[in-house]
């Protein structure tokens, strides 16, 4: 056996048993937060000048946190638990950038007084950077978070890191520059888990079994490109022995050269459309048209061929000019951004969030019927209506909804626009939707 042979062979050998090993181990890699590890402190609004009170207690390996919310000045009493990671050395805390996933075991059992208490939490990635953080000024650090609602029983709740938003009025205080507006999670110094918005006064108990986080030993599109450079690597070299030899193994090596061109010429205009799909928003952080144009070209041809359903909702904040006229447009700039993040908080991960142009947003629903899209947009429409905006106001959206049938995605989208302004017409705060033929198949 020849040795160009014998380093295949070998090199199949490392290429089947690493894409094996991925396949096993590449996605499990675990941070537990735990005591042991890391300072956890009760916190409260007493910060704040608040009346509130908290107190964790440990069992076994549960972790209990007792407080009672009370009224005062403070307009928005809360409590919770803070997680402090840069024990080790002062701000330099956990790089979260290769995990993906956040997981809580954790139950709500008391929620203060009321017949039907708010039972959300909110939680918070905190990284430090010297851009823009202080060390003795702890709000500096940036809150990367978002808010969800657990039950009162135990339950795994998983949470995407790149669901969580960098909070509006956190950036509107800290003056932060736009390059730094976006989340980051390489310097995570602070954990936080706290109640939600609006929670009730009152006695508040919650018991935390675990918090951990999940991410990838290596990226994947790493792991894909190391194999693909090695098999490049032992072409050239099966290209360069065989030149040696004669003219017609020459040629075959030229052959496969240019072969090799071409899938360098395919893997980099590929690579430059995946970088066009990536396109964001400059000011809210949602994708942009030109973003979105041959993914809806390919789902497009999806439903033409029949194999799934496409839907749009089409969405506008309610008098938003009023709030721009009152407040300017810096207040309404921040309003459109924590817009952006109470939608992406009601959406699937595989849908599309888009601005339109102004205060207009279209979210794209790939394998979603009618029926589906229709308790998504409620969804959305009444987290906005209860959502504690950044300037104390109330706002709304109207939004319209279409599946897309056997036509362009142009006309889907017109459809979606006409019920839009018909939700405007009739009042507001509402959903219109155009069901397009299926009224006449119902008939």
């Amino acid at each position: 056996m020849k040795w160009i042979h014998k380093f295949v062979f070998t090199l199949s050998i490392c290429t089947i048993s690493l894409v094996a090993l991925y396949a096993l181990l590449g996605d499990t890699r675990k941070l537990v937060v735990t005591p042991e590890q890391f300072n956890i402190h009760a916190t409260n609004d007493a910060s704040a000048n608040g009346l509130s009170k908290s107190e964790i207690t440990y069992n076994e390996q549960s972790l209990t946190l007792d407080c009672d919310l009370q009224k005062s000045t403070y307009a928005w009493p809360y409590c919770g638990i803070s997680v402090y990671t840069d024990v080790k050395e002062a701000t330099k805390g956990l790089d979260l950038s290769s995990y993906h996933t956040i997981r809580l075991t954790l139950r709500y059992e008391t929620a203060g007084i009321g017949e039907n208490p708010n039972k959300n939490l909110r939680i918070y990635l905190r990284n430090y950077n010297s851009a823009y953080s202080i060390p003795q000024d702890e709000y500096t650090i940036k809150y990367n978070g978002m808010q969800f609602s657990p039950s009162s029983f135990s339950e795994v709740i998983e949470i995407p890191i790149k669901n969580l938003q960098v909070m509006t009025w956190w950036l509107n205080d800290n003056d932060v520059a736009i390059e730094h507006s976006a989340p980051e999670f390489s310097n995570i110094t602070r954990i936080d888990l706290a109640t939600g918005a609006g929670a009730a006064l009152g006695k508040h108990k919650i018991v935390i079994d675990k918090i951990e986080f999940e991410g990838a030993y290596i990226e994947e599109s790493t792991l894909l490109f190391a194999l693909l450079f090695s098999w490049m690597a032992l072409g050239l070299a099966f290209s360069l022995h065989e030149m040696r030899k004669n003219k017609i193994a020459y040629d075959k090596a030229s052959k496969r050269h240019r072969h090799l061109e071409k899938v360098n010429s395919t893997l980099r205009a590929q690579n430059c459309e995946f970088a066009e799909l990536a396109h964001r928003d400059a000011l809210t952080g949602a994708m942009n048209r030109h973003a979105v144009h041959s993914w809806l070209e390919q789902q497009a041809r999806h439903v033409r061929w029949g194999y799934e359903s496409f839907s749009i909702l089409y969405l506008d904040l309610d008098k938003f000019k009023r709030v721009n006229d009152k407040y300017g447009h810096q207040m309404g700039d921040d309003i459109l951004r924590e817009f952006v993040m109470v939608i992406a908080s009601n959406i699937d991960a595989d849908d599309r969030l888009v601005r339109w142009g102004g205060e207009e947003f279209v979210v794209f629903c790939p394998e979603t019927n009618i029926e589906q899209a229709v308790k998504k947009a409620e969804a959305v429409r009444k987290s906005v209506e209860k959502h504690l905006w950044v300037h104390g106001d109330t706002l709304t959206c109207s939004i319209g909804v279409a599946q897309m049938e056997n036509e362009r995605i142009s006309e889907t989208m017109a459809r979606a626009d006409e019920v839009l302004y018909l939700a405007k017409r009739n009042g507001r705060n509402r959903i219109e939707v155009n069901y397009g033929t299926q009224v006449n198949s119902g008939s």
